[in-house]
């Protein structure tokens, strides 16, 4: 029997943007900020680089580099924690590269600038708010080094330096400090040259009230305490004790690497002899941080020893820190995590930081020791650290899980790289409006990046593949790279010419979406292929050029055989002794394509029991789930799902196909399905609720309706109850809204069950469910829960206006950045024009124009969309 596959067999569902990672791995990397910038999503990818009206390029290039940076040493005063503000003093040394230089700018936001001096004699300048212009009277020589010292003070700027003092909503919780300078807002906390084409050495000597500790980057050259006089914000003078703490980074990096953490934490390290690895938690996590962070060792000793490089920097801290934005931040030698990135030993059975740890010390080497040139180039630092977690799950998990990991990363680029050239940039494009844009256009740096490298390491062989990086690593190590510059070390030791390679898979936007058929002529003895790409081909996108490897299996013997397509179309016709028992496409994943298959059902089965790799048998199993009459594959998938051997990933994929078929007896089969591995667990109920929903269900409701109740109040695994959960309202399970109440009660790793409640809440869309959701909007509930909670009140808003705005708008102005962008994203889904007054009043006075600008943003999509009853 054959059948024709529906479903690109490489487009599995998309849990996260950069599910480029087993799904034994949580939160990973998200230094894009995706939540906390959620109010640019609106705006798609599109070409932008031509201005009509002016005719202009907008294309982005990098900044000129008249002077070379040496060290800044950077003195902090901070009185009060709870009181954002700080006294700064900046030493700047420069030399000046090819001409006489007469002015110095410097990147400089909202900084109160008090003063600046030349080699010790004051000097005029200007400040703008944006900019610092140091007029050089005479013009400083080139070659010729020269000493800025700037005063200034830091005044609660609204990026860059994240001041989040206690509050009587967090009884305990200390006040604390902590920074994120990518893409381009270090500048709000220190004057620099704010793009990636400069490095220099950083010093920072910062004095706190005594008890809070500092970090930074680099060594720390010493500690001592002091006792101050000082004056409050009445008029009072008292004195206080104050601890200041000299950290050196005497290994150039960029600018937007610097980091300050200041706070109150357990410090444990996992480090090794020689190599300190201390991981800040907060107060009384201690016990819990080898149990998260016990592998790093052995992650450094693996990249060192696959690019034959030692680590780069004189510590490796790691920082749980308050309201982070992202998942990590690789500042120099001190990442910074998020706020929930300890976990207790009961939740190690269902949740692991290995994917986000390993990502960011990866980029320690690529990102920190090297850095991307430009922006445009980011995936010189994402694509590695994405493709080095990869690594380290193929060293401590073994193929399946780098094979996991590779085939989460393609299909997380084909579910979304639909684009066209000129209508969209590609990977590798100096198209963006914002910096940020490039961390998240649809041709994404991170799992595009690792999939073109995980293609390279195919194409030229593990032995070239790792010279090759080595080689760029000694060649580019204390300097910034482009794209380019790794290709021609690549086709240095390799041999082979890859311009064309990088071209369309850096250069142009998009992914081969092929067809494949697979016939076998019994009267001739002969097999035959073809393949078609079915994206769209014109001038400006034509057909991609490459080898697509066929694994032909005849009676338990293998033959490989490689079919080249370079149009629209290709044929492979080959003569065998017998019919095959399995034709796998690419089961090596060296092609990153969308690949529909049509081929026998008995030959999806074998490939699925026992295809070559994971991602063969993943693949068959995805195309099993489009079939809905066969009995074998539904034994097939019911055995693979039910099989504890198999990895994880697999059995999830399984239960994800039965579900899919909707047929009664592959229901049931998902329903007899009670797995100890919690990963699989969760699929099981997410398909059950599946299978007991829509138009004519093949399972009934009420029974399974009762499994999730039960499981979501009792499961040993918070990501199994929050499966539970959601699966409630995908059932629209109105009567087990108290189930759904309940839940928003349970403590649970990351919030994840709380999370999961609040959304249930919004999908079953019940009046009165707002006022259960409100309380979570406000201070005292974790950063990301109140954005989540605050989306929910968006939604649910439309029942109770009044209760909807009054709890929103006041949110505009809250500390917590990602609060704030989730308030705005709120008021569009609300679409209650009132609010419309409150943010244009709030662009008027922002300080920023970065965050009038967003303001404005929110007002012209509330006014062009407003609610309709």
């Amino acid at each position: 029997m054959r059948t024709s596959r529906r479903l690109n067999v490489r487009a599995a569902p998309l849990v996260a943007l950069f599910a480029s990672v087993s799904v034994a791995s949580d939160l990973d990397c998200l230094h894009c900020r995706l939540e906390s910038w959620a109010w640019r999503q609106h705006v798609g990818d599109r070409s932008g680089h031509f201005d009509e009206a002016t005719g202009r390029d907008r294309r982005n290039y990098p900044p000129h580099r008249w002077a070379d940076h040496g060290r800044m040493t950077l003195e902090l005063f901070i009185q009060d924690m709870d009181v954002p503000v700080a006294q700064a003093t900046q030493t700047l040394t420069i030399t000046p590269i090819a001409e006489p230089l007469e002015e110095l700018r410097l990147d400089a936001r909202l900084l109160d600038i008090r003063s600046v001096s030349v080699n010790g004699f004051p000097a005029r300048f200007t400040n703008d708010g944006r900019h610092l212009r140091v007029a050089l009277a005479p013009p400083l020589p080139p070659d010729v080094p020269a000493t800025i010292v700037t005063t200034y003070v830091i005044n609660d700027p609204p990026d860059g330096l994240f001041w989040t003092p206690s509050s009587p909503a967090w009884p305990g919780r200390p006040p604390q400090i902590h920074t994120q300078g990518q893409p381009e807002t270090n500048s709000y906390w220190f004057p620099c040259h704010d793009f990636p084409n400069e490095r220099l050495e950083t010093e920072i000597i910062a004095t706190v009230p005594a008890g809070f500790l500092v970090s930074s980057n680099g060594r720390l050259l010493s500690q001592r305490r002091s006792v101050r006089r000082v004056t409050d914000a009445s008029g009072a003078s008292s004195l206080r004790g104050y601890d200041t703490f000299h950290w050196l980074q005497d290994k150039p990096h960029v600018n937007y690497l610097v980091s300050l953490v200041v706070g109150k934490f357990d410090v444990v390290d996992v480090g090794r002899p020689g190599l300190p690895m201390p991981v800040y938690v907060p107060p009384g996590r201690g016990p819990d941080v080898r149990g998260t962070y016990g592998r790093t060792a052995e992650m450094t000793a693996l990249f060192e020893r696959l690019f034959d490089e030692p680590y780069p920097w004189d510590r490796y801290a790691q920082l749980v820190v308050w309201n982070f934005g992202a998942g990590g931040m690789e500042n120099t030698a001190a990442t910074t995590m998020f706020d929930t990135a300890i976990i207790s030993p009961e939740a190690l059975i269902d949740h692991d930081l290995e994917g986000l740890i390993s990502h960011e010390l990866a980029h320690q080497w690529f990102g920190d020791l090297i850095t991307c040139n430009s922006w445009d180039h980011i995936w010189l630092n994402e694509g590695f650290a994405t493709y080095l977690t990869a690594l380290w799950f193929e060293h401590s998990r073994g193929r399946d899980a780098y094979d996991a990991s590779v085939l989460g990363g393609f299909d997380a680029v084909i579910a979304r790289d639909n684009a066209v050239a000129p209508l969209q940039p590609a990977m590798v494009s100096r198209e963006y409006t914002e910096p940020w844009d490039v961390f998240r256009r649809a041709a994404n740096p991170y799992p595009k990046g690792a999939s073109v490298l995980h293609m390279l390491r195919r194409k030229l062989g593990d032995g070239a593949f790792f010279r090759a990086v080595g080689l760029y690593v000694d060649r580019y190590k204390g300097r910034t790279a482009e794209t380019d510059d790794f290709r021609k070390i690549l086709e240095e030791v390799s041999g082979e010419s890859l311009e064309r390679f990088f071209h369309q898979w850096c250069y142009r936007p998009g992914v081969p979406r092929l067809r494949v058929r697979t016939t076998w002529n019994s009267s001739a003895a002969e097999l035959r292929v073809d393949v078609e790409q079915m994206q769209n081909i014109d001038e400006r996108n034509p057909a991609f050029v490459f080898d697509l490897p066929v694994l032909i299996r005849v009676r338990n013997e293998g033959d490989w055989r490689r079919l080249h397509v370079d149009g629209r179309s290709a044929t492979l016709s080959i003569p065998l002794a017998a019919e095959p028992d399995m034709v796998a496409i690419d089961p090596n994943l060296e092609v990153l394509a969308s690949i529909d298959v049509d081929a026998p059902s008995g030959w999806l089965v074998e490939q699925a029991l026992r295809g070559p790799t994971h991602a063969s048998r993943v693949l068959a199993v995805r195309s099993l789930g489009t079939l809905d009459t066969d009995a074998p594959g539904t034994t097939a998938l019911h055995a693979i799902a039910s099989d504890r051997a198999r990895h994880r990933d697999l059995r999830s994929e399984a239960v994800r196909a039965l579900a899919a078929r909707r047929a009664p007896d592959a229901a049931r089969r998902v329903v007899s399905l009670d797995p100890d591995d919690p990963y699989v667990r969760e699929t099981v109920l997410a398909a059950v609720a599946d299978c007991a929903s829509g138009d004519a269900p093949p399972l009934g409701r009420d029974a399974v309706a009762d499994r999730l109740a039960h499981a979501a109040l009792h499961d040993a695994s918070s990501r199994v109850r929050a499966a539970a959960v959601r699966g409630l309202a995908r059932m629209n399970a109105v009567d087990r809204l108290p189930v759904l109440l309940a839940a928003l009660e349970i403590e649970s790793q990351h919030d994840t069950v709380r999370q999961a409640a609040l959304g249930a809440l919004a999908d079953l869309d019940q009046p009165d469910a707002i006022s259960h959701s409100v309380r979570f909007t406000r201070v005292g509930t974790l950063s990301r829960t109140r954005a989540v909670a605050i989306g929910v009140v968006g939604r649910l808003g439309k029942h109770d206006p009044d209760i909807a705005l009054n709890a929103i708008l006041p949110l505009l102005e809250d500390r917590e950045m990602r609060a704030r962008n989730a308030a705005g994203e709120a008021l569009v889904t609300l679409g209650d024009a009132r609010a419309v007054e409150r943010l244009e009043a709030l662009a008027a006075t922002a300080r920023d124009p970065a965050i009038a600008d967003r303001f404005r943003r929110w007002a012209d999509r509330l006014r062009d969309n407003p609610a309709t009853d």
